[in-house]
């Protein structure tokens, strides 16, 4: 599809922008870019495996938040500390937890957050129950342009021209995006009308908490070096409010092969991996370059909704899917400048 292609060309442009690039994994830029690349990849798998984990219908929302967060925790601890490890055998500088001049870690406020984020990770389970992947990515990423807002509101921080244009591109794109879902509402019956309608909501309410977590975690963890100890912190929060949820159901044991690799997808590829490699990343090619280069996820999202779960989108829905990831860069860019000229 033309329309990738088109996606793709500003961001891997933008990205690189005042940096002399060989195609050589020794340079840092490039581990960067593709640790990023890993990231958007891993975050983009999510709404695939989770409407394959809903293909059976064992499963419900609150079940997929149970397993993923009680069996993240863990391993995302266990992987800090051999990353660590291998930190400090590899280089003679300190380890990331090391770090001089870090700022002690906020941990109750992280675990207070991991709790917002697995309310977050609820309502975006509870959407993909009503959704195609492809309509629900489409819409949550309008949360760049949210935040913007928030920041607004919240923060008082000014929002700049460039900020208003990627917030009025956003609201086109979801205007030619949602009511294509509703099109043909009058061949549905009432249930399946419900349904849809549903999964909209949800979506904008995650994407809602989604540009809240984003505003809130800025301001808890500024100055901090720590991210990737920030994150094991606040995923550990969400696992506490997982195990809540599991006292008050019960457990729900996948039943196949298939279901038990959806989930292991969504802990290892869709939860750990992108967390350590989004972070590994932003430390090799800076944090404004890896945002940018991390546009690409609603673009893969597309392509692994269309090749794995068989989903389409009408040219209509593309333009506004186009739109949003168009205000998501020029965020991205504004920020880049703002960095450069500060």
């Amino acid at each position: 599809m033309d329309w990738v292609s088109f996606s793709i060309l500003p961001t891997v442009i933008v990205a690189f922008r005042k940096t002399s690039l060989m195609p050589s994994l020794s340079n840092p830029a490039v581990r960067g870019f593709l640790l990023v690349l890993l990231a958007s990849a891993g975050y983009a798998f999510f709404p695939i495996f989770t409407r394959m984990l809903y293909a059976d219908g064992r499963f419900g929302a609150l079940d997929v938040l149970v397993w993923r967060f009680l069996l993240a925790a863990p391993v995302i601890w266990v992987a800090l500390n051999l990353t660590n490890q291998m930190t400090k055998n590899l280089t003679p500088q300190p380890p990331l937890h090391l770090e001089r001049g870090s700022q002690r870690l906020p941990v109750r406020g992280l675990l207070l957050l991991g709790g917002l984020f697995a309310v977050l990770a609820a309502t975006a389970l509870m959407a993909l129950e009503r959704l195609p992947a492809s309509a629900y990515i489409v819409i949550i990423y309008t949360y760049p342009a949210l935040v913007a807002l928030l920041s607004l509101v919240i923060l008082r921080e000014r929002l700049p021209g460039i900020g208003w244009l990627a917030l009025g591109l956003t609201l086109i794109g979801v205007v030619l995006t949602v009511p294509t879902l509703f099109s043909d509402l009058q061949q549905v019956d009432a249930d399946r009308q419900s349904v849809l309608i549903a999964g909209v909501i949800f979506t904008l309410v995650n994407a809602l908490l989604y540009a809240l977590y984003i505003v809130l975690s800025g301001r808890l963890l500024r100055g901090q070096s720590e991210l990737a100890k920030a994150s094991a912190w606040g995923i550990t929060g969400s696992a506490v409010v997982a195990a809540v949820v599991l006292l008050l159901r019960g457990p729900v044991m996948p039943g196949s092969l298939t279901e038990w690799g959806a989930l292991v997808g969504i802990v290892i590829v869709s939860t750990v991996i992108p967390i350590f490699a989004f972070y590994a990343g932003i430390r090799l090619l800076g944090a404004a370059r890896a945002s940018i280069v991390a546009t690409v996820e609603p673009v893969m999202t597309l392509t692994l909704a269309a090749l794995i779960l068989n989903e389409r989108m009408e040219p209509i829905q593309l333009v506004g899917a186009a739109l949003i990831i168009a205000s998501v860069v020029l965020l991205q860019v504004d920020s880049l400048r703002k960095r450069a000229s500060g």
